[in-house]
């Protein structure tokens, strides 16, 4: 019989697989996964069964079996740790697709005040609201790229929202993995050349 772990493993593994054909970015289906799943008050609901399956690769009726197998505590267990490994999964691909952005990776005034920002909050001189509507006025400082890019704008909120969803200092760890780090190896990788 499959255990509590075994089930968030093949329903993320599939998951994260699926993102590979979502029409939006990573962040944004991630936070409109992570809602649909936190809606659900029953946990025996055929719809949230029917999901689960689909993701982790299961027929309903084999998933159904595995998940009544479970007590509603361990149903409880699992959905939160998919929900929680979904909001991680969901900042961390934002804040690498931040960090690998080709405009972003070529302008070096932009990497400077993007690494400067995230040290601040790193560091904790700024609070997470801050930093990220810092990080929104440097990606988009205009009030014309606001208007351009609103929709990109709204997607980028979405995967700050997820950071309600992770301990404050797994989110500054990763502010620190995926966008710092990876902002000063690509200026030190131009430093080189």
């Amino acid at each position: 019989m499959a255990d509590v772990e075994d089930i968030v493993e093949r329903v993320i593994r599939g998951y994260d697989m699926a993102l590979n054909f979502s029409t939006m970015p990573t962040w944004a289906d991630c936070m409109r996964m992570f809602e649909y799943l936190d809606d659900f008050d029953d946990l025996d609901d055929d719809e949230l069964i029917d999901t689960l399956a689909g993701l982790a690769g299961y027929s309903y009726k084999d998933f159904k079996r595995i998940w009544d197998g479970l007590s509603d505590k361990e149903k409880n267990e699992a959905l939160a740790e998919i929900e929680y490994r979904i909001a991680v999964l969901g900042f961390k691909e934002l804040l690498k697709g931040i960090s690998t952005d080709l405009y972003i990776m070529e302008d070096k005034e932009m990497r400077e005040k993007i690494i400067d920002i995230a040290k601040k909050y790193v560091n904790g001189e700024i609070d997470l609201y801050d930093f990220a509507v810092g990080l929104e006025d440097i990606l988009w400082p205009t009030e014309k790229d606001k208007e351009d890019y609103k929709d990109a704008i709204m997607d980028y909120w979405d995967g700050i929202t997820l950071t309600d969803y992770i301990e404050e200092d797994k989110v500054k760890a990763m502010v620190e993995e995926y966008l710092i780090k990876e902002l000063e190896s690509v200026e030190a990788g131009n430093a080189e050349g």
